[in-house]
């Protein structure tokens, strides 16, 4: 068979199963009872079709596109009903399997975050002079005094917990922004506040002050440090879906990644008034250095052990997958596949 021949025959049974597909929008129920049976046959028809096309032109683009058809409609299909999480089911898994699903970017924000507090540190070891630049103006390493903010009575600490939690999520939100810079902002900003925290400890450690810089830092620092860490891991997320969006367009591919991008911003608003809450009200207790150690690790700890035992993966056969390839939506000429199999 010649292959406009092939298309011209099949093209108009594909433009309708993609009809289908863009009426249902993943949603079996959003299709008529005729609809649903007609998409089956139409599915069924294609996947003949793609058998006879990948035998006869597999490297074809339309080939490529067809596959993209057949997979979608496979997902449809086969897709189970559709359920909403409840609360306790949101919070208990789905929220950490969509913050796993961060996984390279956020290892990339960690990277560049103590990989850039590690090079603050020994900047500022071999350099102090040159180092001391980056600090606040008006800053002195070891002036931990208990007056300021920390000699505020615990009752008067709410206000003051707030304005911390504020604070802390304007720095999150300005990593999770630079995305749309395609990562250069998130990446400076996870850099310069890296080695800030670097050249500080650093610092602290020349004049003796370094137990001190612990306990007022730590307990509510590591919880903050990982906040920072997804909300850089966002910020990322973003720039991929603007630099390699794949097939899809640039919309679609940030469209794609919502679900992720909108639970780690969830995680982070919850984790850091987690965080200002000890800054505000427990930091202040001036706890000796074991002590703040054992509170920092013990907030980030189950952070992350979170992360890590209640993201894993749920055990069964991935809806996007069909034969071990994962598909997506296919994006059709109006005419079906008017360009050649």
């Amino acid at each position: 068979m010649q292959v406009d021949r092939f298309v011209e025959e099949r093209s108009a049974a594909w433009g309708d199963l993609a009809a289908l597909l863009e009426r249902a929008k993943g949603q079996p129920d959003r299709l008529a009872p005729e609809e649903i049976h007609r998409l089956g046959a139409l599915y069924r028809a294609a996947a003949a079709d793609l058998a006879l096309a990948s035998r006869s032109w597999p490297d074809a683009a339309g080939t490529l596109r067809l596959h993209g058809l057949v997979v979608a409609a496979n997902q449809l299909v086969y897709a189970k009903a559709a359920k909403r999480d409840t609360i306790a089911e949101y919070f208990g898994r789905r929220l950490w399997q969509q913050i796993r699903q961060l996984h390279g970017c956020l290892a990339l924000a960690a990277a560049v975050l103590f990989g850039s507090l590690a090079l603050g540190a020994l900047w500022a070891a071999v350099e102090p002079s040159a180092a001391a630049g980056l600090l606040p103006a008006g800053f002195q390493v070891a002036a931990h005094t208990r007056g300021g903010f920390y000699g505020t009575a615990i009752a008067g600490r709410g206000g003051l917990v707030w304005f911390i939690w504020v604070n802390n999520l304007r720095v999150a939100v300005l990593a999770m922004a630079g995305g749309f810079t395609g990562g250069v902002v998130t990446a400076w900003f996870l850099a310069y506040n890296g080695a800030l925290i670097g050249v500080l400890g650093a610092f602290e450690w020349r004049v003796g002050g370094f137990g001190s810089f612990l306990s007022l830092t730590v307990p509510h620092g590591l919880l903050e440090l990982s906040c920072v860490t997804i909300a850089g891991g966002i910020g990322f997320l973003i720039a991929k879906a603007l630099i390699d969006p794949g097939t899809d367009t640039r919309a679609e591919a940030l469209q794609r990644c919502t679900p992720v991008v909108g639970s780690a911003i969830a995680s982070v608003i919850l984790f850091l008034l987690v965080a200002a809450t000890t800054e505000g009200i427990i930091t202040p207790w001036d706890l000796p250095t074991p002590a703040a150690l054992a509170v920092g690790v013990a907030l980030a700890g189950t952070f992350w052990t979170l992360v890590g035992w209640r993201g894993r993966p749920t055990a069964h056969v991935h809806p996007e997958s069909v034969n071990g390839r994962r598909g997506r939506p296919a994006r059709l000429p109006r005419d079906g596949l008017s360009a050649s199999v």
